[in-house]
């Protein structure tokens, strides 16, 4: 283990011991070697101690009891002893490049609060695209730097993609522990407030796709979503006016009918109405959400 690390690779993991091994060897075939790898164990049940025992000189291992990945994520940050982190998830691979490609660009820009790049679908292309961000839109980012709107508009920062300055996730707070889904777009929010984002046009990591991801769960990312614009509007007192009211509440209207359409289609009729009667409060005047008040009878 160095005694100090250029960077630190937080990996959180919960009951991921069939794709702990391919995640684990992926960072240590890493080009760029100067880091420690801590590995959180969210109180797994599974296998996963055992799964580890083979890198056990190469890995520092942490339990704790299960709280979550925003939780287990802080947990590892308060462990690592270098200047950028970067974050890992327990069932994605990095590419070879990643932290050569990450940490090249952040020792020329120390006063960078993160740098971000994009990946590849490991099962292959997904959406009718090869990369998570889209090509064209990869380029422009590059081209142009990042801007608020980029953020809000889709949620393109993945954690696995990214290294991120200590001292920046100290000031901003770390991961919000209620989160469990939106907790990389909320971080973004915060840091882009505070500190300059830059962004790479680079694949540096695979997304593993499976019937386990937590973000299947589409209600609680609906809600987590709403939340998570609701904190940038408190946190950052320009962001309305940097994104324009109507785009702001557009989207707050979109993930309310969404959550309704959801609802009803479950049958929970009292909730679906609620969350379309919010939806219509932030845009009165828009067809479709009054079409679908005419038809659920209300």
């Amino acid at each position: 283990m160095l005694n100090s690390p250029a960077v630190s690779v937080v990996l959180a993991a919960y009951n991921r011991a069939e794709f702990l091994p391919e995640t684990i060897d992926s960072i240590l075939s890493q080009r760029f070697q100067n880091f420690e790898l801590i590995v959180i164990d969210d109180g797994s049940t599974d296998e996963t101690q055992r799964v580890l025992v083979p890198y056990a000189s190469r890995i520092k291992y942490l339990y704790q009891q299960n709280r979550g990945p925003s939780a287990a994520r802080n947990f590892g940050m308060r462990n690592a002893r270098a200047e950028w982190i970067a974050f890992q998830d327990s069932d994605d691979l990095c590419l070879p490049n990643h932290l050569l490609t990450l940490h090249g660009y952040v020792r020329n820009h120390p006063d960078c609060g993160m740098v971000f790049a994009n990946g590849s679908y490991l099962g292959g292309p997904e959406h009718n695209r090869e990369t998570i961000i889209p090509e064209a839109k990869s380029r422009r980012l590059m081209a142009r730097g990042v801007q608020l709107e980029d953020l809000f508009d889709k949620s393109i920062v993945r954690l696995q993609a990214a290294l991120m300055s200590k001292r920046c996730y100290q000031e901003v707070g770390g991961h919000d522990e209620s989160l469990r889904i939106s907790m990389d777009l909320d971080l973004a929010f915060r840091i882009f407030s505070r500190y300059p984002i830059a962004y790479i046009d680079e694949v540096v990591f695979s997304y593993r796709k499976h019937s386990g991801n937590i973000s299947a769960n589409q209600e609680l990312r609906l809600i987590e979503n709403i939340r998570v614009i609701e904190k940038l509007l408190e946190y950052n007192g320009n962001a309305e006016a940097m994104l324009g009211t109507g785009r702001v509440r557009s989207r707050l209207a979109y993930r309310y009918y969404r959550l309704a359409k959801g609802r009803w289609k479950q049958g929970d009729k009292v909730q679906a109405r609620e969350a379309l009667t919010k939806a219509i409060r932030l845009r009165p005047l828009f067809p479709k959400y009054r079409l679908c008040q005419i038809r659920w009878g209300y």
